[in-house]
């Protein structure tokens, strides 16, 4: 069994990880530092980048 790890999110996967509402991850994409990526007709936001987006926005020091 192959154990894939999410790459990026589709804006309601990302809506679900953050457990915030999809309009709240729009209005974030229009914010200047939002990681998101469109890919074609595809909006998908970078798994990683969007993790350690949180945390700056959190205040999290590494």
């Amino acid at each position: 069994m192959v154990n894939l790890q999410k790459l990026a999110f589709t804006v309601t996967e990302a809506a679900q990880a953050a457990h915030v509402s999809r309009p709240t991850i729009y209005r974030w994409m229009r914010m200047g530092g939002f990681p998101v990526a469109r890919i074609g007709g595809c909006t998908r936001i970078p798994a990683e980048a969007f993790k350690k987006w949180i945390e700056e926005q959190a205040g999290v020091q590494e």
